[in-house]
């Protein structure tokens, strides 16, 4: 991860920051984590998702800075990171400002939010400090989203199945850049590739693209493997998985596993690692790890070059937090482009 040591290079003096970071907490966190403290800030961790932690690199990274988990005893792991008292949040899923809004904390200076999912559960909220959007940066949009998420999840999927996309009909719900990534890798592992969109716009660059689109009530039928990516809650809803052919895969490729109506799938019966098997109805529905995130809860994630942009761009944007974020009215803000180019510059 080239690009990500370059940029740590040029953090700037970040003591007297508190960090909390909510994040994935992968083999790759570590690495920008332990810049931040290489650079001076005080950093405080809570995995997003326990199922996407590796339980090896939080025993790591708990040995340079602090990990709040579900092992603290009686205090969930945001409200704990809270009571820690933090400067500044980095964040995947807006755990830590949803939680501030709901306690009234106000000592955040400012966040960065990395995730779409994250910036559309702030809607609404009174914020009492500025959020900046990672995600919607042109690297991150068009590089991470577009290109990385579509290839790290069908190789989980190949690798946790035995099986290839050759011949399979796979419908991409969801036309996003993580949606039409997910159709391009697909399309390129020799899937038949239909995508369900609501919005007319997005439908049409796919039609241009070269996919058939419909309805998701019209093709989850036709649906040998079915893969989310829309960062909505319970878009796979009990009607549609109604009416999924049996022995249809379903998995997840965004941030949270309340976009597959998991209460109708009930527990199920583990046919392989990371697959189990549910009947609600006639036929057999196979779920890739329990409904969360597959490429990390049942892959490595994306690959160590393809989040080395992104690993930059987070080095970047807190760097920049530091001292830029001074100013900005509470609310959900666009990250300037003075806060990730020196990412871009570093490649």
């Amino acid at each position: 991860m080239w690009l990500t040591a370059a940029t740590a290079a040029q953090l700037p003096d970040l003591t007297g920051m508190r960090l909390a970071a909510a994040v994935h907490l992968d083999i790759k966190a570590a690495v920008f984590l332990e810049a931040f403290a290489e650079a001076g800030a005080e950093v405080a961790v809570t995995p997003v998702n326990p199922v996407t932690t590796r339980a090896d690199v939080a025993a790591y990274v708990n040995s340079r800075m602090r990990v709040f988990d579900a092992a603290d005893a009686g205090v969930p792991p945001v409200e704990a990171c809270l009571d820690w008292s933090p400067t500044h949040t980095l964040e995947m899923g807006a755990d830590l400002t949803a939680a501030a809004v709901a306690r009234g904390y106000g000592r955040l200076a400012a966040a960065i939010e990395v995730t779409r999912s994250g910036i559309a559960r702030l809607r609404g909220l009174d914020l009492p400090h500025p959020v900046f959007d990672l995600d919607r940066v042109p690297l991150k949009n068009n590089v991470h989203n577009r290109y990385a998420v579509g290839i790290s999840t069908w190789q989980a999927f190949m690798s946790r199945t035995n099986l290839t996309l050759h011949g399979s009909v796979v419908v991409v719900v969801g036309y996003g850049e993580v949606g039409s990534g997910l159709a391009r890798a697909a399309a390129s592992l020799g899937a038949r590739v239909l995508v369900a969109e609501e919005s007319a716009e997005r439908r049409l660059i796919a039609e241009y693209e070269g996919y058939e689109t419909g309805t998701l009530a019209v093709l989850a039928a036709r649906a040998d493997v079915l893969v989310t990516a829309t960062g909505r809650e319970r878009v796979i809803s009990e009607s549609v998985l109604a009416l999924l052919t049996s022995e249809c895969f379903v998995l997840n490729a965004g941030h949270c596993a309340n976009e597959i109506a998991l209460d109708v799938l009930g527990p199920g019966t583990e046919v392989l690692p990371h697959v189990t098997s549910h009947r609600p109805f006639a036929g057999e529905i196979l779920l890739l790890s329990g409904g969360h995130l597959v490429n990390l809860a049942a892959g490595d994630g994306d690959s160590l070059n393809s989040f080395d942009l992104t690993s930059a761009l987070m080095l970047c944007a807190v760097g920049w937090a530091s001292s830029g974020a001074a100013g900005h009215a509470p609310g959900v803000h666009p990250l300037p482009p003075e806060a990730w180019a020196p990412s871009i510059e570093n490649y």
